[in-house]
């Protein structure tokens, strides 16, 4: 189904390392786990007040706290993808990671209540009793679940998306939650001590667990966590390979959402070389670590050596020079 969604309204929506197609992808995944959850909360609430069941109520209101999930991915995703302006010139990619830190504080929510209530309920020796409609009702809406749940482990999977990682967790949550419930409710009449209690304090760890991790590593990015060694090195590995650039210092690297990478750096760089065939040298590694990372450094020269006159360096030079005044052209045409 969501394919067929993509397909209609995500132009070009096969093109995931485009920025845009991404979070249109996002949110409309968001668009649709807000109507899924709307439409069980509908049939549950109808069904629960016709049957007077509290348990079918309390579901409904957990599917409610499900659609504030995915309505939290959906403008997360949509202010994401808000272009920069005056007062963001980085643009407004971070409001992805809050929109997650949002997510992990109800997951953990969920967790730390669902923990309190099994603890009081254990105490009390109160076991559970859940009519047959229930177990229906939930049966009918674990289906929906596992969809939600699947549809969102992809998505994670293929747009690095900590949104749908964390819709994903939401939904497997309540999986588990639904089958401990059905579990407690069958063995529960062999079984003297209130089961239904002792699995709710275990998932509530299970729940839990999950939403703290994905809260920590939330606030990393919005703290400016570095970058990993694996890019460090790639990075590394370009600025070198630079015409007479020699070694690198004080490499700054900042990230402003997914895939909006922003740095500087100073290079190495011989002193008897005219200013305008060293700035071409740069020139040309800003680009290739743009075209190939993704990453917008600026690089400042430091004159640290003398470079030896010879044959090759001399050809390197006269190449440097040519692209100068292709540049210069290119600037005269505009």
């Amino acid at each position: 189904m969501f394919e067929i969604l993509a397909k209609r309204f995500v132009k070009n929506y096969q093109s995931i390392e485009d920025k845009n197609v991404r979070l249109k992808l996002i949110s409309l995944s968001g668009l649709v786990g807000v109507f899924l959850n709307i439409f069980l909360f509908i049939i549950k609430i109808t069904i629960g007040l016709i049957a007077s069941s509290s348990a079918i109520l309390g579901d409904a209101f957990n599917n409610m706290s499900d659609a504030l999930t995915s309505l939290i991915t959906l403008i997360g995703a949509k202010a994401s993808s808000k272009p920069a302006d005056k007062n963001h010139p980085y643009g407004h990619g971070r409001s992805e990671y809050i929109a997650s830190f949002l997510v992990s504080i109800l997951i953990m929510i969920v967790g730390f209540f669902l923990f309190t209530n099994s603890i009081e309920s254990f105490n009390k020796g109160n076991l559970p009793k859940i009519s047959r409609l229930s177990i229906m009702i939930l049966i009918f809406s674990m289906g929906f679940k596992f969809y939600i749940y699947f549809l969102n482990k992809g998505l994670d999977k293929k747009l690095d998306s900590k949104l749908n990682f964390a819709v994903m967790i939401d939904a497997r949550n309540d999986i588990l939650s639904t089958i401990s419930i059905i579990i407690a409710v069958i063995l529960q009449k062999y079984i003297s001590f209130n089961l239904d209690a002792l699995l709710g304090i275990i998932l509530s760890i299970i729940v839990f667990k999950p939403g703290l991790d994905l809260f920590l590593d939330t606030i990393d990015k919005l703290l400016g966590k570095g970058i990993s060694s694996d890019l460090h090195k790639k990075i590394e590995e370009i600025i070198l390979s630079g015409d007479f650039i020699r070694g690198y210092h004080d490499l700054k690297i900042h990230e402003y959402g997914r895939g909006k990478l922003v740095g500087s750096c100073d290079v190495e760089v011989p002193s008897n070389i005219s200013v305008g065939i060293m700035h071409q040298a740069v020139t040309n590694v800003e680009i290739k670590l743009l075209k190939e990372l993704n990453i917008s450094i600026t690089i400042h020269m430091d004159p640290t050596y003398c470079l030896i006159e010879n044959d090759e360096n001399k050809k390197i030079i006269e190449n440097l020079r040519k692209s100068v005044k292709n540049a210069n052209r290119d600037i005269e045409n505009r």
